[in-house]
C-alpha cells in the first residue's frame, strides 16, 4: 500500500514538473505579457492587411464549396457567395478618417479591395458560364 502511494506521488510529481517546465521561467506572472496584443490593437494597418488576406482566402474557399449552388440555385449573390470588399472599404475609410492609416496605406488597401471585388466578379462569371452551358437560367 505504501509503495502504491509512493509511486502515485512520484507519478503526479513528474507530471507537475514536466508541465511546469514547459512554461518559460519568469513569464508566468509578468504584467507585460499582453504588450504585443496592445501594440497590435493600436496598429490598424496590420489588422486591415490581415483582414484582406482572410477575406481573400474566404472568397476562394467559399467559391470552392458553393460553386455548385452558384450554378444551380436561383438566389441572390449576397446569399450564396457574398462580397467581402464592402465592409473592408468601410473599415478603411473610417480608419483613414480617424487618421489611423496614411494616404498611401489607404490607396494600397483600396487597391486590394478592388482585387477582392475582381475575384468575386470572376467567380460569378465562371458560375454564370457554367450555368448557361448546363442550361440553367441565370
Amino acid at each position: 500500500m505504501r509503495l502504491y502511494i509512493f509511486y502515485t506521488f512520484l507519478f503526479c510529481g513528474s507530471l507537475f514538473y514536466t508541465g511546469c517546465s514547459s512554461i518559460p521561467s519568469g513569464n508566468l506572472f509578468r504584467e507585460d505579457r499582453y504588450k504585443d496584443m496592445r501594440a497590435y490593437e493600436q496598429d490598424v494597418g496590420s489588422r486591415i492587411e490581415q483582414y484582406l488576406e482572410v477575406a481573400r482566402q474566404e472568397l476562394i474557399e467559399n467559391f470552392e464549396r458553393k460553386e455548385y449552388l452558384m450554378i444551380r440555385e436561383d438566389q441572390p449573390p449576397p446569399v450564396i457567395h457574398p462580397r467581402k470588399d464592402t465592409t473592408l472599404r468601410e473599415l478603411i475609410f473610417s480608419a483613414h478618417k480617424n487618421q489611423k492609416i496614411s494616404d498611401e496605406q489607404r490607396l494600397e488597401y483600396i487597391e486590394n479591395c478592388d482585387d477582392l471585388y475582381a475575384l468575386w466578379e470572376k467567380h460569378w462569371r465562371i458560375a454564370r458560364k457554367k450555368a448557361n452551358r448546363m442550361g440553367f437560367p441565370r
